[in-house]
């Protein structure tokens, strides 16, 4: 068995959407938790555990002119449309050298919209909540 000892940094990082490429994307995080449970017997020693259904969860953090080209982008099929709205997938490329690994989250959905600056803030940065169906690692 051999092993790839290749780390990726934030430079070797690339976020699609939406058929868009991040420019102003700050930060990215996005995991998967299983319910999972004890599962009793005879005496009190656990007999095993039995996994549950998936949550998959995250977020996004972008600039503010990103947010805004995806609420346009949303508003050119309902001039209404708000990102909560909308359903799309992200594909997340690692690329260092010749090594790529390829993440695919399927079916992202925002849960929040937020806005807000503060005095003596230069730009807006927008951490945006994000529920999807699945994450397909290394594809």
């Amino acid at each position: 068995m051999s092993f790839n000892s290749t780390e990726f940094g934030w430079k070797d990082m690339t976020i699609t959407a939406m058929g868009r490429t991040f420019e102003r994307i700050e930060e990215v995080e996005y995991d998967v938790e299983e319910d999972k449970k004890y599962i009793y017997g005879r005496g009190k020693k656990v007999r095993g555990i039995q996994g549950g259904n998936e949550k998959p969860s995250g977020s996004i953090t972008l600039g503010q002119s990103e947010v805004e080209a995806m609420i346009a982008k949303a508003q050119e099929t309902n001039i209404n449309a708000k990102l909560t709205d909308i359903v799309f997938d992200v594909q997340i490329h690692y690329l260092k050298g010749t090594d790529l690994v390829r993440d695919r989250l399927i079916g992202v959905e925002f849960t929040k919209q937020p806005k807000g600056m503060k005095q003596g803030d230069s730009d807006m940065k927008i951490k945006l909540p994000i529920m999807f169906m699945d994450v397909q690692y290394n594809i």
